[in-house]
């Protein structure tokens, strides 16, 4: 019997570490599930696969609230209202602001926007800079003007379609000319052209007069006419304190003429150079980004 208690005395002292341990598991477990299950905007951070809410906005040539920063996009009513914050030529403000909702890794959302999120957790509010190539891709055209003697013919003709487009309160008639204010600001006439299926558009500008057709704080473009003659207009253009934001590039300045809409995105020298296509497309991109939840 002597032998029993002392195996038993020997037993006692292993049960009781074993205990311990399990309950510190079990501590360790349970405090885990605590924390994620009551407490998830603790240190859970985001990863691919997971349903998340941010706050977003989305700039040109700089981060923002950086010098040259221009608003093309956000999710913020502070921001969006703010008619003191810079915003792009085509930013439209939004009716109501909401947070943006979307799965990590199910390419709702620009690829390299989304994986940013990763690693990151509630609460946390950081900036990215995207490349053009990992931007907004799709079609655009680079073209070329110059500062002096340019040259347009001073007719075009366009559809019916692209005309009431361009100029919705001009009403034409079924026989003989209109006379309306162009975008170019100088006056014209037009009138049905293939059996009323065209519109021809014939321009009427004077030699010497200046036409200012785009004003932006105190940015300001202006055609200046320097003779009609044989059907060709030729003028130059004078682009009045563009907003630069490298050696050559400057804050776009969008040009719609009506037959055409163009960004000038560089001036260099007697050089100017526009795209024609959307503003945001094949831009490097800026976004400052707020976590809201992770899911």
């Amino acid at each position: 019997m002597a032998g029993d208690k002392t195996v038993r005395k020997d037993r006692d002292p292993i049960m009781l570490v074993c205990g311990v341990i399990f309950l510190v598991a079990a501590v360790v477990v349970i405090g885990c599930f605590v924390s994620d299950e009551w407490f998830p905007s603790g240190e859970k951070t985001a990863s691919n696969g997971d349903k998340v809410t941010v706050e977003y906005t989305g700039t040109f040539y700089d981060e923002y609230g950086g010098t040259y920063a221009v608003v093309f996009d956000t999710n913020v009513s502070s921001i969006g209202n703010d008619t003191n914050i810079a915003k792009s030529n085509d930013y439209t403000a939004k009716t109501s602001y909401s947070p943006l909702e979307f799965t990590i890794g199910n390419g709702t959302m620009l690829k390299a926007f989304e994986e940013s999120v990763i690693g990151h957790k509630v609460g946390d509010k950081y900036k990215i800079e995207l490349t053009a190539a990992q931007g907004y891709i799709g079609a655009s055209t680079e073209g070329y003007l110059n500062t002096s003697g340019n040259v347009m013919s001073t007719t075009v003709t366009m559809t019916k379609t692209d005309f009431a487009a361009a100029y919705p309160d001009v009403t034409l008639k079924d026989n003989g000319e209109v006379k309306f204010v162009s975008k170019y600001k100088w006056d014209a006439y037009a009138s049905y052209t293939d059996m009323g299926n065209a519109v021809l558009i014939t321009y009427v500008p004077e030699a010497g007069e200046t036409y200012e057709v785009y004003k932006s704080g105190d940015t300001v473009v202006n055609y200046k006419v320097k003779t009609v003659s044989s059907g060709k207009i030729t003028y130059d253009i004078e682009i009045k304190n563009p907003v630069k934001v490298g050696s050559t590039e400057i804050q776009m300045i969008k040009l719609d003429l009506g037959t055409k809409t163009i960004y000038i995105t560089n001036i260099d020298g007697s050089d100017i150079i526009y795209k024609e296509g959307a503003e945001r497309v094949n831009q490097p991109l800026f976004f400052e980004i707020k976590v809201l939840t992770i899911e």
